[in-house]
């Protein structure tokens, strides 16, 4: 058999998507949309203007290609001011920013579509570009140099797996001009780096446009770097339409993509784009290979057929790690009754992740308390907020304890434990203005919560409320504890134990308890538990112990800047200077501060002396 000819040319790719497009569609999906279509808009004319010829998009990321760098570039820079001036719009009602990156390179076509390492590269700058800006390659500023007016500003050679880069950002604005350090020996740490400033600018799932031309015959250097995060990571597989019509087809697509919001609902749960599902069904990728190319722990996948007015959608989950379905479902109903099952669906998927893979065994009670999966998705996404310790993380926490209010009523017994955790952060973040009643009122809701509840929960509160608050007496505080432990031997139990021993003076039995809490969390979303360890280790002088927990995390795209720091500090006592001080740079990067620092610690005058005892490697500010 004759292969067929491989068509290749030089072209020059414009590549683009939307910052934070996943939380806009969490705060107002239907809103979100509209506004993405309009920008859209802007874009299409935008591109017809300028010769442009859009040969991929999915959600919200764009390919293009042009004739020309120049009219690349001048499609770019009017774009974003578009864009811009869109956003000062009265009428705007969700203001979404976008970042570009373009390259000039060799590309393989594929009947209306582009793929190659030209669109990888592309796609790579894209990543890099800062929120409004755009992020070209050597080849493009080679083109526009002196043939235009802008001004550029050079990150030098950067490196990712085996892509080898020179980027320039075009300045739209003087602001715009930044350092990213040039790294082309160290290719791990240039991708964390470029992660991370990806992530500063709030946007986390960009892995669709990284190789569109990968196959599942490639070999394991031109493959996809793994992404790991501190939550799982799903992927949704496009819905099968199995009707002869157009309307299942338009069904199917429609129960992708409502999939994807839903299950981006809580933050225990990292969703891929659904440009990356479109991707990966392309591509036509094994479950083997999606996992391995997009790191993914899990996959729904799901068909829908329709006979005159009635359908039925069939769906699975498969825990790729297992390499196994855990999960199978299947639900009837009539034609305009869509969308009500897309929010059943997804509510169903959601409640045995969140059950299963993500808050453990200890969120079966927590189901059972608070009834339906809103309310429990509600009640953890409040928990993310707690941990993070923070005036904001307050504000968000009250706003979710609002919403349960509405749903629950302002007295149900039900939200006295939460309640109680909201003042315990109120006091702790510095939000009260009146310590004494707003103590008075914490020690009135754990008592009502034991009254009414007695369950392990309420006195896991009640331990903790004792300590802060109440008679702050280490053996009454601990007697509580150990009722709850009494109770059930859960995560929290260990947590709240583990602070109370340590205040108390007991650091090793306190750090004992926050490690059988972090054996029993299957998740530990924003590295809470880990956190928590570290600085137990450091203040027994357990560096290679933080070495042991920091280690595995490095390359995770969302590892906290204090735990490289302390890894960083743990090298240096371990005699690998040189490890410690790259380690301390690229802490540094990340934006580590004495203000995180001592939100892990949690106490200043520790705090001072760890920062005193790093100096050695350079300042924190």
């Amino acid at each position: 058999m004759t292969k067929e000819k491989i068509e290749r040319k030089i072209a020059v790719i414009f590549a683009t998507d939307v910052v934070g497009y996943s939380k806009h569609m969490e705060a107002n999906e239907s809103e979100t949309i509209h506004n993405l279509r309009a920008c859209e808009a802007i874009l299409t004319k935008l591109f017809e203007k300028h010769e442009g010829r859009l040969f991929n998009t999915g959600g919200d990321s764009f390919l293009a290609e042009f004739p020309s760098a120049v009219s690349a570039v001048e499609c770019a820079v009017e774009f974003q001011k578009s864009i811009k001036e869109r956003n000062l719009s009265d009428e705007t009602s969700v203001m979404l920013e976008f970042r570009i990156g373009i390259n000039s390179g060799d590309v393989v076509k594929e009947k209306e579509n582009l793929l190659g390492d030209g669109i990888n590269i592309a796609a790579r700058l894209e990543a890099l570009a800062q929120t409004g800006g755009i992020t070209i390659s050597k080849v493009i500023y080679d083109f526009v140099k002196g043939k235009t007016a802008y001004e550029f500003n050079d990150l030098g050679l950067q490196k990712v797996k085996q892509n080898e880069f020179h980027a320039f950002d075009l300045l739209v604005e003087p602001s715009q001009k930044r350092k990213i350090k040039s790294n082309s020996n160290i290719s791990k740490l240039y991708l964390f780096t470029a992660f991370a400033a990806i992530l500063a600018l709030g946007a986390i799932i960009f892995l669709s446009l990284f190789d569109q031309g990968i196959k599942e015959q490639v070999s394991s250097d031109d493959q996809l770097s793994n992404v790991k995060s501190s939550s799982p990571v799903m992927l949704v597989y496009p819905f099968e339409n199995l009707s002869s019509s157009e309307e299942g087809g338009n069904f199917s697509n429609a129960i992708t993509e409502s999939m994807i919001s839903s299950l981006s609902r809580y933050k225990g749960i990292s969703v891929l784009s659904s440009s990356t599902s479109s991707d990966a069904k392309s591509k036509q990728l094994s479950e083997a290979s999606i996992k391995k190319f997009y790191n993914a722990n899990f996959i729904v996948r799901g068909s829908i057929q329709t006979l005159s007015n009635q359908s039925r959608i069939q769906m699975q989950l498969t825990d790729l790690s297992l390499n196994k379905v855990v999960w199978t479902d299947k639900v009837d109903f009539a034609a305009e009754d869509i969308f009500q099952v897309q929010d059943k669906i997804g509510d169903k998927i959601l409640a045995h992740l969140q059950i299963n893979a993500v808050a453990g065994s200890e969120a079966k009670s927590w189901a059972a308390k608070y009834g339906t999966t809103e309310r429990l998705t509600l009640f953890l996404n409040s928990r993310e907020e707690w941990f993070k310790f923070t005036p904001d993380a307050y504000e968000n926490h009250t706003n979710i304890i609002k919403r349960l209010e509405e749903q629950l009523g302002k007295d149900s017994p039900i939200l006295y434990n939460i309640k109680g955790w909201n003042l315990i952060l109120k006091i702790t973040v510095g939000k009260s203005t009146n310590l004494s009643k707003d103590a008075a009122e914490l020690i009135r809701l754990a008592d009502l919560d034991i009254l009414e509840n007695n369950d392990v929960t309420s006195y896991n509160l009640r331990a903790l409320v004792e300590f802060r608050v109440g008679s702050k007496d280490c053996e009454r505080s601990k007697k509580y504890a150990k009722k709850a432990a009494e109770l059930g031997a859960t995560a929290d139990t260990f947590i709240v134990s583990g602070s109370i021993w340590v205040e108390c003076g007991d650091l090793k039995e306190g750090t004992r308890f926050f490690e059988k809490a972090l054996r029993l969390q299957p998740n530990d979303s924003g590295w809470n538990l880990t956190k928590r360890l570290i600085p137990m280790y450091y203040l027994q002088e357990e560096y290679s112990k933080i070495i042991d927990l920091v280690e595995p995390h490095l390359d995770a795209i969302d590892v906290a800047p204090e735990m490289v720091a302390f890894y960083a500090f743990s090298k240096l006592q371990d005699g690998d200077r040189n490890l410690a001080k790259t380690m301390f740079d690229r802490a540094k990067t990340m934006g580590v501060s004495k203000e995180n620092l001592e939100r892990v610690i949690r106490d200043s005058s520790k705090t001072e002396e760890f920062i005193l005892k790093l100096s050695e490697l350079g300042t924190i500010e």
